[in-house]
């Protein structure tokens, strides 16, 4: 009895023993693959945010290039080696702790330089690259996934980093790290991007009120550069930072867009209506001139100044209290007799107005830009532009104090050809009769437009005036 009860003692622990074995091989095992499942999703985690670094990089980069637009000091490249030129090269390392998945710091790496083959011969814009690179540790053992092609594919730096200094030469790592390169280029856009910009409401308030587009450079947009309703195009857009456009069923050849607002009175409307718009206008600040005519000192009568041949010299700039033109009183900006190219720079620090038969004459070949610190009143034909080309005549508003209220207001069976830049302050067509005709591109503070009043577009003005912003136009990955 005794030998027969260790035999059935020893066949249990035997059993025993067996399954313990063959449950920790089980364990062994499932540990392996959930680790390595681990492994590979840490790996993968980790080669997103790598993306997300470097992307962030191409942000920080664009964010630098708007800062430089606005008036000084702006603190544009602050902290950064060799600001953004001709062929220099700026540079920074931004090193974000706890950003990383585990609380890896996140390393972007951002590289700016301004190439000369990346000028665009048609007006001068420089064009900007942006190389940038995203780097993140991987937690855990320096060894692949599940399989070793998807390390390749990803070009997971588990040992070896590729690059050295921005060279394709490898160096040893002391850890393992995802490292993922984007390079983008970025072109200039134009504070004239649009037919019409607000920073808050855009108030369309008659159904005959048109707003369309032509193309100045194109014969088949245009005739002779000049606007003809039988080729009217439709890039008439219309956009706000703010939450609404009044559209008033007034007919829009063209995009509406606001920024997460509501688009009333849209019957109208040809093109598509956007809710996800968001530019910030870049505010104008006063010339900062060394030198400049000093006469006249303002404009109440008649008057003729002279542009120059050479674009920013001191005889081209003139500053001026204020222009009060009103009877027959006109003042003439006036160029070659040849009607060859000059210039003009005008800085009022005042008001602008011209009443009943007063004008403001632009000769021939003269492209006029004018800055105003004050109100601008201009009814009936109070500006002539002689070259009949929007890119000719730029008025350009500089930012009032702020809880200050200034206007541009447009009025009567005013024509004009012109440019109007001035988001700080509130800008009003209000045609009269039946011929009230803008051709150019308006940008204020709010835009109303009542009466008969139409808004002609010239395309061309997307690539001339002062720049607004950056977009990004090229985008890859250097999965070398």
């Amino acid at each position: 009895m005794l030998r027969q009860d260790s035999t059935k003692t020893g066949s249990v622990l035997v059993w025993t023993v067996l399954v313990i074995t063959m449950l920790s091989l089980i364990a062994v095992e499932t540990l392996r693959l959930v680790t390595v499942k681990y492994q590979n999703a840490l790996q993968t985690s980790t080669w997103q945010e790598a993306l997300l670094a470097a992307e962030s990089g191409i942000d920080l980069a664009i964010v630098e290039l708007r800062k430089s637009l606005y008036p000084r000091p702006n603190h544009a490249w602050d902290g950064w080696n060799n600001p953004p030129g001709n062929e220099v090269t700026g540079y920074e390392l931004t090193t974000v702790p706890n950003a990383g998945l585990n609380g890896t710091p996140m390393t972007i790496e951002t590289n700016v330089d301004a190439p000369t083959q990346l000028i665009d011969p048609t007006n001068s814009w420089q064009y900007y690259r942006i190389r940038t690179v995203g780097t993140i540790p991987i937690t855990g053992p320096a060894r692949t996934s599940d399989n070793p092609q998807d390390t390749k594919l990803r070009r997971l730096s588990l040992r070896w980093e590729r690059f050295t200094n921005g060279i394709l030469t490898p160096h040893l790592l002391t850890a393992p790290q995802v490292s993922r390169r984007v390079e983008a280029v970025v072109r200039p856009v134009s504070a004239f991007d649009q037919a019409i910009m607000s920073v808050g409401v855009v108030d369309l308030t008659n159904q005959n009120i048109v707003v369309d587009s032509y193309d100045s450079t194109d014969p088949t947009k245009s005739t002779n550069g000049l606007y003809d309703p039988a080729k009217r195009q439709e890039n008439g857009d219309i956009a706000t930072d703010g939450q609404l456009i009044e559209a008033g069923n007034a007919q829009i050849y063209g995009d509406v867009a606001t920024n997460a607002g509501t688009v009333s009175g849209a019957a109208n409307i040809t093109g598509v209506e956007r809710t996800d718009f968001y530019q910030e206008p870049i505010p104008v600040g006063a010339p900062s001139w060394s030198t400049w005519n000093s006469s006249p000192s303002l404009v109440t009568g008649t008057t003729t100044i002279n542009a120059d041949a050479t674009k920013g010299s001191a005889a081209s700039r003139y500053t001026l209290s204020s222009i009060s033109l009103s009877g027959n009183k006109t003042l003439t900006v006036a160029g070659n007799p040849n009607g060859s190219q000059t210039y003009i720079e005008i800085y009022v620090t005042g008001d602008i107005s011209v009443s009943g038969t007063g004008q403001i004459v632009v000769q021939p070949g003269v492209t006029a830009t004018i800055y105003f610190a004050g109100n601008v009143d201009i009814s009936g034909n109070g500006v002539l532009n002689s070259n009949n080309q929007p890119s000719d005549l730029m008025l350009y508003g500089i930012q009032p104090p702020t809880d200050t209220s200034e206007h541009v207001s447009i009025g009567g069976n005013s024509q004009i050809t012109a440019s109007v830049y001035a988001p700080g302050h509130d800008v009003t067509v209000n045609g009269g009769g039946t011929n009230g005709h803008v051709y150019g591109s308006v940008v204020g503070k709010t835009v109303t437009m009542t009466g008969v009043s139409n808004l002609h577009y010239d395309e061309r003005l997307g690539a001339t005036g002062m720049v607004n912003n950056y977009k990004i136009v090229s985008w890859f990955e250097d999965n070398r």
